[in-house]
């Protein structure tokens, strides 16, 4: 599981560094990290969506690290803008030997949310339109830990790098 040492305190302003600022990870004093923050809109979750693959394209990740990080993003973007009240998101990019960790940090107050279907079949969850987000994240990484505080919510997620 994921820990962290201290409170999480995203940047302000627009964040998105641009791709030829992020260096390759085998060169000295290559950067491993990337950030971004938007409003938390309808346009965060694409524009963080393009963000995220051009920084794994600029590290140079494979194709299925590509895919599960645009999937891994786009759910945790989506529970921001349509869950948390925040009025913006920040997604943060660190690259670390044999992982990615993608930290998703919003202002908004988190609810612990119990999704109760009709018939109470667990089944009736695959015929959902929605409540599968965080169940798809944990799927694709290795560990995930949400972290409510008193200032928001930051969810940590690490894919493993193959």
């Amino acid at each position: 599981m994921i820990t962290a040492q201290h409170e999480h305190q995203p940047r302000t302003g627009t964040g998105a560094a641009p791709a030829d600022a992020m260096a390759f990870p085998g060169r000295t004093g290559a950067r491993r990290e990337a950030l971004t923050s938007l409003p938390a809109t309808a346009d965060a979750a694409p524009a963080m969506r393009r963000f995220a693959t051009t920084s794994a394209h600029a590290w140079r990740l494979g194709d299925g690290a590509c895919e599960a990080l645009t999937l891994v993003v786009t759910e945790l973007v989506t529970n921001v803008i349509l869950h948390s009240g925040s009025p913006r998101v920040t997604l943060r990019l660190r690259l670390l030997p044999g992982a990615l960790q993608i930290e998703v940090h919003d202002t908004g107050c988190w609810h612990r949310r119990v999704t109760r279907r009709p018939g109470g079949d667990p089944a009736d969850l695959l015929h959902a339109e929605s409540g599968r987000g965080l169940a798809l994240v944990e799927a694709y990484t290795a560990h995930t830990t949400i972290r409510p505080s008193r200032t928001g919510t930051t969810v940590l997620a690490e894919l493993p790098l193959i």
